[in-house]
């Protein structure tokens, strides 16, 4: 019979015990178990978003493994999200990020509600503009054509985390210019799929969405509004709203980097 070498870890929490252990002996490797106890722990709220984690040299001594063993670890657990080292610092837990789905469109505060977190807008801009030869393309309106342009600043917990632009050909912006005064009144939060839906703008509703996704840095007007450092990594979802064939919205979303991620399921 082997004999197990084993480090037991027993943590407490007001409604439960967990026993973990560093198996020496099983194909997984010590710096993966490592990494599920740091999981753990923070599942299981003993590691608070925010907390920072023992250094190196105490999981070093706690866990009797090398140094290179944590350094692993903890590299492997800031890939899945689940902590931020600061260089000369230390290493925090992550605040969760705000999980959305591509495969469906959710409004704007139903997706903050599923996060546990109060969602609010503001409206940067609205007014009317002259399209141009990219606008025009893109509405199906002709060059010079009026168009509203609408800037909103989402929030969640009163913290700026996306930021959207959309254009609209003026006979459909003048529609939602009713919406967006009436979610003002009623103080909701909302973005413009909202108006698609909720507020009745459209006899019938929109069919499609063509969407294209990419990383960008943000340049000084999106870290300004979004709070964020120059080049502060943002996810950029530029969409094209359809009924049919007809465009009803074309908009450009940025997503803060430290704040949201996107996951679909696609069929083998």
């Amino acid at each position: 019979m082997l004999a197990i070498s084993t480090v037991d870890i027993i943590s407490y929490n007001e409604n439960w015990v967990s026993v973990m252990m560093l198996n020496r002996n099983q194909s997984v490797s010590l710096y993966e178990q490592l990494k599920r106890i740091i999981q753990d722990k923070i599942k299981s709220g003993e590691w608070e978003p925010g907390d920072q984690l023992p250094s190196e040299r105490e999981l070093v001594e706690e866990y009797q493994i090398s140094r290179i063993t944590v350094r692993q670890a903890i590299d492997l657990a800031e890939r899945e999200g689940l902590v931020n080292r600061v260089h000369g610092v230390g290493t925090f837990v992550a605040h969760p990020k705000i999980k959305q789905e591509l495969s469906k469109v959710n409004t704007f505060q139903s997706t903050l509600e599923e996060q546990g977190l109060v969602a609010s807008t503001k409206v940067l801009q609205l007014n009317v503009i002259t399209s141009d030869m990219q606008l025009a393309k893109m509405l199906d309106i002709e060059v010079m054509d009026k168009v509203l342009t609408l800037k909103l600043l989402g929030y969640g917990d009163s913290r700026p985390i996306v930021y959207y632009h959309s254009y609209f050909s003026f006979s459909v912006g003048k529609k939602i210019e009713s919406a967006v005064e009436l979610a003002l009144k009623e103080g909701k939060p909302f973005s413009t799929r909202d108006f698609y839906t909720t507020y009745d703008v459209f006899d019938s509703p929109p069919t499609h969405v063509d969407q294209t996704f990419e990383a960008v840095g943000a340049n000084e007007y999106l870290s300004k509004v979004l709070d964020v450092e120059l080049h502060y990594p943002l996810f950029r979802v530029t969409s094209i709203v359809y009924r049919d064939k007809t465009p009803l919205e074309f908009k450009e979303t940025y997503y803060r980097g430290d704040k949201y991620k996107f996951f679909i399921t696609r069929q083998m």
